[in-house]
């Protein structure tokens, strides 16, 4: 302290303290040194954040963690966990008036910056944190959003979520409907894309992380919906050429509304998926310029029967991004090639139309 510290910070630096360990830990601290003191969990025992919350109970002045918990092994506390529980939860003032609410843009740009993946289950910023899937759950939030939510999301600059799969009701889709400002004559066209959901499902579809696949579904259900283009064959060639390697070409034959016009182009690129989107942009990108600004921002293969080897099942999720827009679409096929097309023909129309 005569060195010209300002607090003293206790360190679990391993990571192993449970949250009545640190408690008494603190509480014995403080008794004894009549100073300032500061708390530094590691998570390695998942216990970072309430062992931060306990110290800041029995008088710790200052939590030292970090963004999005990253760090060594297990990483830190998480301030993002830690700051809402200490403002919304217990009553503290840990930062100017206004700014909780940036937590979630926050969270996105260190994890921009870091280039890694948003964790969608983290609490409070998550994009998962406030989704609900369940027909029960949607319906209880339809009527008070605070049954199945602890606090307002925007608190936190997060929101709600209502997340479409083969679990969900009515409800779900028509709380999608209403969050994209579709307009549903009848209840029919919710049954038949419900239907549609169930059916693609069982074939390996998954909606839960393609939210733009199930707006497109309730989007064509409109009764004036146009699709801004009309897919009539397309064809992939992969071939390995003496002195130029691997080669990708695609060709894809598409139709626009009003023209009987058929746009037949063909593109080369540095995979089948690359060519397909590459010949699809030179057919489209004339009428539609917007189509400039769309880049693949993430592409995953999950495979669904790992027992029939590389004639499985696959899933496609395509992430596309506009600016700061990003939507996930999905396709499934014994084939990955169409899988993946599906998939990308989703991502465009949904890029146009909405």
């Amino acid at each position: 302290m005569r060195g010209g510290a300002e607090i003293l910070v206790l360190c679990d630096t391993n990571g192993g303290l449970l949250p009545w360990e640190a408690e008494s830990i603190v509480r014995d601290v403080r008794q004894t040194v009549n100073f300032p003191l500061g708390i530094h969990a590691h998570n390695d025992g998942e216990s970072a954040v309430i062992n931060s919350l306990v110290a800041v109970r029995e008088g710790a002045v200052q939590v030292q963690g970090t963004i999005n918990g990253v760090g060594e092994r297990a990483g830190n506390a998480n301030l993002c966990s830690v700051m809402p529980n200490l403002e919304l939860k217990m009553g503290y003032t840990c930062l100017p008036q206004g700014s909780l609410a940036k937590l979630y843009e926050l969270s996105h740009f260190v994890d921009e910056v870091a280039n890694i993946t948003p964790n969608d289950h983290l609490p409070y910023i998550g994009k998962s944190s406030f989704a609900h899937k369940g027909g029960v759950h949607v319906a209880a939030t339809r009527r008070s959003s605070q049954s199945y939510q602890h606090i307002k999301p925007e608190s936190v600059g997060n929101k709600m979520r209502v997340v479409v799969s083969d679990l969900s009701g009515r409800g779900n889709l028509l709380s999608k409907a209403e969050e994209y400002g579709l307009e549903m004559d009848t209840g029919d066209e919710v049954a038949d894309v419900l239907s549609q959901i169930k059916t693609l499902e069982a074939r390996g579809f998954s909606f839960e992380a393609a939210e733009a696949s199930v707006v497109l579904m309730l989007k064509r259900q409109e009764m004036y919906y146009q699709p801004p283009f009309e897919m009539i064959d397309f064809t992939v060639n992969v071939e390995h050429r003496a002195g130029r390697g691997i080669f990708a070409e695609a060709t894809v034959k598409v139709r626009v509304p009003g023209s009987d016009e058929i746009l037949h182009t063909a593109a080369e690129g540095n995979g089948p998926v690359n060519a397909l989107d590459l010949a699809l942009r030179k057919a489209l990108t004339p009428r539609y310029p917007a189509l400039e600004k769309f880049h693949l921002a993430d592409y995953k293969v999950r495979v669904l029967d790992g027992n029939n080897g590389t004639a499985a099942f696959t899933r496609v999720l395509i992430d596309t991004q506009n600016g700061t827009r990003r939507r996930t679409t999905v396709g499934a096929s014994a084939n990955i090639i169409e899988a993946s097309w599906r998939a990308l023909a989703d991502a465009v129309e949904y890029g146009l139309t909405m």
